[in-house]
């Protein structure tokens, strides 16, 4: 088995908000699990009026060096994460000048194995929604990506939900649902909506059966060490995934989904992030894993 997670290099977004120290905790559980370390970033453009460091309450000059700018706020960062962080698990803490932030984070977590972020922060009118930021990364980093909720609560993770449409690329999430299940001992809930209005309770039936003999053979391919902790779903009565999938979170309680980005083709597969995805991550209060099809490797 591939063990994607082991020992893995955990990156953590910070923008100095306390919105953002919400991802901390689930960054040092996913460390303490799998033996990692967690390095706390944080992006900022120097010569940029909107910003303008006013998130350290006027102890940055504009007008210093800026290499002692980049000195200070990394002295910041440290003492940022040093009541969130506990030492054992805490790598450096990295710092960049970068006038667009989401491609610092994307740029700078291809050297890492793991994101581990708020879906909110310091800026916008768009934090209502999802946090251009968070969307930005989930979108075009490589690397699995997990968005903290506000409310959410990984510790201890002991039930998890993983999604499929059926789609290769849907099958990229169940190896890492796997390895946390190993780790946590969780119970593993593989679901699948079926969506398809027009059907009589006969046809439903059918269909649910065939999806729970698909299901089956996924946990068998890809999450074979786990099976007798996998239960597996086909619900019907929903006009959409993401809908259903609300629909039974609303239901039952999970601590964690893991899902893929893209699932089967059209025009989001073609952006990059699955429109399931997408409307899940800024509709649910659960914190979700998202997979790249082409981390799986």
């Amino acid at each position: 088995m591939n063990n994607r997670l082991n020992q893995c290099n955990i990156i953590v977004p910070v923008d100095f908000s306390d919105y953002c120290r919400r991802a901390f905790p689930v960054a040092q559980e996913i460390a303490r699990l799998f033996d990692g370390k967690i390095s706390p970033f944080h992006a900022y453009d120097l010569y940029s009026d909107l910003d303008g460091f006013h998130y350290l309450n006027g102890e940055m000059s504009l007008h210093g060096e800026p290499l002692t700018i980049k000195k200070a706020l990394k002295a910041a960062l440290t003492d940022f994460t040093g009541d969130s962080v506990d030492q054992a698990y805490l790598a450096d803490c990295l710092v960049e000048e970068d006038n667009d932030a989401p491609d610092a984070i994307v740029k700078t977590s291809g050297h890492f194995d793991l994101v581990v972020m708020s879906s909110h922060g310091r800026k916008g009118f768009s934090r209502l929604l999802l946090g251009s930021v968070a969307e930005k990364v989930l979108r075009l980093t490589h690397r699995p990506v997990i968005i903290v909720e506000d409310d959410a609560d990984l510790c201890p993770i002991q039930k998890i939900l993983v999604t499929t449409d059926f789609s290769q690329s849907s099958y990229a999430a169940l190896p890492y649902a796997q390895e946390v299940a190993l780790a946590t001992g969780a119970e593993v809930h593989l679901f699948h909506s079926i969506v398809n209005e027009h059907l009589d309770a006969e046809q439903i039936e059918n269909i649910r059966s065939e999806c729970l003999e698909k299901l089956q053979d996924a946990v068998e391919r890809y999450m074979p060490a786990i099976g007798e902790q996998v239960n597996c779903i086909a619900m019907h009565g929903s006009d959409s995934a993401h809908h259903a999938i609300r629909k039974h979170l609303a239901k039952q309680h999970y601590d964690l989904l893991i899902m893929a980005t893209v699932g089967k083709t059209g025009l989001s597969h073609l952006l990059g992030m699955g429109s399931t995805t997408a409307t899940l991550v800024r509709a649910v209060k659960t914190t979700i894993m998202a997979v790249k099809p082409d981390t799986q490797a």
